[in-house]
């Protein structure tokens, strides 16, 4: 194929691309193909047809009340920190002043809470240092009178057992006392405890015990008598 019919070729290709394109385009924007710029201008422009291009009229920008543009700002959120137009340095630095007094306040009261805090920390401390004290005390008290019940008890047993061989020992001697001369006898218990006479006299039959106790001193005899009378109760 020659060059000039092949450019020819190409040109009529490319021309026929641009022109489905462009009648895609209004087709896609709802614009009818004969309302569309290219073919108003091959063919007129019809009656009672609205061009899609309409001319952009400027209109000038409205003047701005800084009052009205100040509440707005201050009713929005990003512009609840911005301030009413007239407000003075003066009153910033008050303002700022006042805040940051308050900072301060508010750092004091921290202060002394954190104090606070510690001196409950410290005496909690304390407290439960002498909660431990006091049960090591207890837990000694405790040992203590344990060991007290076990030395009373045996002193209990001591005492029984030092109060069962008197016993033996003073009804060994009322074995001798059984027969032979009652002022002896009564002489012999009248040195004695009453309380240990009396046990004696008790081992003995009623009729020597009676005979002894008659020979006695009338001191000595009822001294015997009222100690036999305690041991009975």
């Amino acid at each position: 194929m020659k060059k000039p019919f092949k450019f020819a070729a190409l040109g009529l290709g490319a021309l026929a691309l641009f022109a489905t394109t462009y009648f895609t385009v209004f087709a896609v924007m709802g614009v009818p193909l004969s309302e569309t710029p290219a073919a108003e201008h091959v063919f007129g422009k019809k009656a009672g047809s609205i061009s899609p291009i309409q001319p952009m009229v400027l209109q000038p920008a409205p003047e701005v009340d800084p009052a009205v543009e100040s509440a707005e700002r201050s009713s929005d959120l990003m512009g609840a920190f911005v301030f009413p137009v007239g407000v003075q340095a003066e009153a910033l630095r008050t303002l700022k002043s006042e805040l940051f007094d308050q900072l301060e306040t508010v750092r004091t009261m921290r202060s002394g809470l954190d104090q606070r805090e510690q001196t409950l920390v410290d005496r909690e401390s304390d407290l439960s240092g002498r909660f431990d004290e006091l049960m090591s005390l207890r837990s000694r008290l405790d040992e203590y009178h344990l060991e007290l019940e076990a030395r009373a008890e045996e002193l209990n047993h001591m005492e029984s057992t030092r109060n069962q061989q008197r016993s033996a020992r003073l009804v060994e001697m009322s074995k001798y006392l059984v027969e032979g001369d009652a002022l002896q006898a009564a002489a012999l218990l009248s040195g004695m405890d009453p309380s240990d006479a009396a046990q004696v006299l008790d081992a003995l039959e009623p009729e020597r015990a009676g005979e002894i106790l008659r020979s006695m001193t009338p001191e000595a005899s009822r001294s015997v008598w009222e100690a036999g009378l305690d041991k009975t109760e």
